[in-house]
């Protein structure tokens, strides 16, 4: 009786379509939302870029953690051409909204980097393949950060990007009505469409698409065998005199990131791994202690012992490539989840993926959620 008094209190509202989530990718879906004219409410339990999007590192890479020969290897050759083709037109597209928006990018290009023979061999065979199915690489035996690394592969187009300033703009452009503060506590499929229950309102809507990414096993045991939520952790020191980093890179296979903020402080990065083992220490304790290490050998005249430290989570899944479907049994509710680390370029991607499913019935792809039932 409580409840049902409760929910007969919450307001009732009414809209064509509901997203879950106000990051970028529930950005990005509710501008494609609006592109098709459909009248859209943006429901996020924190605030507009309040979760992972907001503490993004703003690094908008081409690919995927590590480099394309573990693609290749992966996926197969076919695909991962495919992937990187997705990841490629992504990063251009979101670039060019963020200049019609006004949003500052700042385009660096972006540097793997090898520690040893065995990865420098990797990424020059890596950067072989790259260029052969028609990507822009450059590979050399050099180290232009001077931090004793043993090679370098170049991929010219990558860029940095404030994600959260985008985030807002892109929520603004697309005129959705914004619920922030709103957790949604339930979904209930109706005869004349789909019931989303949240904090003080109610809303009826033609259909749900959820862009909740590493809350996602949080709000339905679908996604539980799917989706795994990670924390990364990053290391930001005091502002340096000199540049360490003119444009950022990634090491260690991809998990290691690095960039130099504009008032010269240096930042670390790290996803801990997922490879299903059971982890008995504190991952989070093991991420930090992992960038410490690698900040000793390649960064020892930066002073990390003061160093300020933040974390944040995200949701992978097992191939490391996000999903996009509906729900088993709920045609309406839909979800592009499972961006993973490195999701800036491929938002845009899995954005127009989950519309043109829901208002086309649209293959998703690549990106299609049954490859991994």
């Amino acid at each position: 009786m409580a409840e049902q008094a409760e929910n007969a209190q919450k307001r009732v509202d009414a809209c064509e379509a509901v997203v879950v989530g106000a990051g970028i990718v529930g950005a990005w879906v509710a501008h494609r939302l609006a592109q098709n004219g459909m009248e859209t409410a943006i429901l996020e339990a924190q605030s507009v870029a309040g979760g992972a999007s907001g503490r993004s590192a703003g690094l908008v890479l081409t690919g995927l953690p590590g480099h394309y020969g573990q693609a290749v290897a992966a996926y197969g050759r076919a695909k991962a051409r495919e992937v990187w083709t997705l990841i490629a037109e992504g990063r251009e597209r979101l670039l060019d909204e963020a200049d019609a928006l006004g949003v500052s990018v700042t385009r660096t290009g972006s540097l793997i980097t090898a520690s040893d023979e065995a990865e420098a061999e990797m990424l020059g065979e890596a950067a072989r393949l790259l260029r052969e199915d028609g990507f822009d690489a450059w590979f050399g035996y050099v180290d232009p950060l001077d931090l004793g690394f043993r090679a370098t592969l170049r991929s010219p187009g990558d860029a940095i990007l404030d994600v959260a300033a985008f985030t807002r703009a892109l929520v603004a452009a697309s005129g959705a009505t914004v619920h922030e503060h709103t957790e949604v506590d339930g979904i209930q499929l109706e005869d004349d469409g789909v019931r989303v229950w949240a904090q003080g309102r109610t809303i009826l809507a033609r259909m749900v698409i959820l862009a909740i990414d590493g809350y996602a096993p949080l709000f339905a045991p679908y996604f539980a065998e799917r989706i795994v939520s990670a924390r990364n952790v990053v290391l930001i020191s005091a502002p340096v005199e000199e540049t360490v980093f003119e444009r950022p890179y990634c090491s260690a296979g991809g998990r290691i990131y690095g960039y130099q903020l504009p008032d010269q402080r240096v930042v670390l990065g790290t996803w801990p791994p997922l490879d299903g083992s059971e982890i008995e220490q504190d991952p989070d304790w093991l991420a930090e202690e992992e960038l410490r290490q690698f900040a000793g050998r390649h960064l020892p005249d930066v002073d990390w012992q003061h160093a300020e430290r933040r974390s944040g989570s995200g949701g992978f899944t097992r191939d490391g490539l996000p999903i996009v479907g509906r729900l088993p049994e709920r045609p309406s509710v839909g979800f592009a989840v499972g961006m993973g680390g490195r999701g800036l370029s491929l938002s845009p991607v899995v954005a127009d993926r989950v519309v043109d499913l829901m208002l086309h019935d649209a293959d998703p792809g690549p990106l299609s959620a049954e490859r991994l039932a």
